[in-house]
């Protein structure tokens, strides 16, 4: 597991902590070593649920933008048309 996937535990979890190396483990601290799950892993419910309303503004924001488009190109499509229309 790469390094950016283990902080994403770790910033979930509540035996972080924090060196001006960024996040550590609170009980080695150490940046994490462990390979797919951490034995010592406790879920901080307050900071998780910041993490997940976080990630679905950002979905709901990049759906947002993305219709956004659609309706773009929608309206230049019927201007085509339009003008299609008027020159015949």
């Amino acid at each position: 597991m790469e390094l950016k996937h283990q902080l994403a535990f770790c910033r979930k979890c509540e035996k972080r902590a924090f060196s001006n190396e960024g996040i550590i483990c609170a009980i080695t601290n150490q940046k994490p070593t462990f390979i797919d799950n951490c034995k010592t892993f406790s879920i901080d419910p307050k900071e998780a649920k910041r993490i997940a309303l976080k990630t679905y503004e950002s979905k709901a924001e990049n759906s947002k933008s993305n219709s956004s488009w659609i309706y773009i190109g929608i309206g230049l499509i019927v201007i085509r048309i339009i003008i299609r229309i008027m020159r015949n």
